[in-house]
């Protein structure tokens, strides 16, 4: 019980993540220390509509991973860290190397 209590905070932190990126796009790691010119290279509407689907597509998957894992017979402590750290890095990697479309100035 606890354990799905965990997944859920951690769905719902990234889903918050991506709502607090698309309102405040300075959270973006790296954005707020670029150069103003160069800030104007960057497809902020673009960018953080795409992290803001990245990020909330990543909690729900967290979700759905963990439970697919259990139903699969999964014990629940490993379904709980292969949901959550899976996801996450492989679901940070693809958000990353996504975002690279909206820099214009590489």
């Amino acid at each position: 019980m606890m354990d799905s209590l965990f997944v859920w905070i951690f769905a719902a932190l990234f889903v918050l993540l991506g709502l607090l990126v698309r309102k405040y796009p300075k959270l973006i790691a790296g954005y707020n220390t670029m150069s103003p010119e160069r800030q104007m290279l960057v497809d902020v509407k673009g960018l953080t509509a795409f992290m803001c689907r990245a990020f909330c597509i990543i909690g729900l998957l967290v979700l759905l991973v963990y439970y697919l894992l259990l139903w699969g017979g999964m014990a629940e402590m490993a379904a709980v860290l292969v949901s959550i750290i899976a996801v996450s890095v492989v679901g940070s990697v693809v958000m990353v190397a996504g975002a690279q479309r909206y820099d214009h100035g590489r």
